[in-house]
């Protein structure tokens, strides 16, 4: 199962973050970061240089069963 997190950006390529900065970060079953996402829900660069806190964990659901991992967004406001 994979989980979705809602972190908080501290540092974004280097730059202030934007006011309300906040993006998601999907995990594999291992725990790894497979995918980061900005608060549109849009995928972006994992290597850019990205600090972050943790804020939430969204929830789980099956790599198989991407609607799921939509849903989660949607259920935080995003779409």
């Amino acid at each position: 199962m994979h989980r979705v997190i809602k972190i908080r950006f501290t540092l974004f390529y280097g730059e202030a973050p934007e006011a309300k900065c906040y993006g998601y970060m999907e995990l594999n079953q291992d725990g790894n970061m497979i995918a980061l996402y900005n608060r549109y829900g849009e995928e972006i660069d994992m290597y850019g240089g990205h600090e972050y806190v943790r804020v939430r964990t969204l929830g789980k659901f099956d790599d198989e069963d991407r609607d799921n991992f939509y849903s989660l967004l949607e259920s935080d406001g995003v779409g």
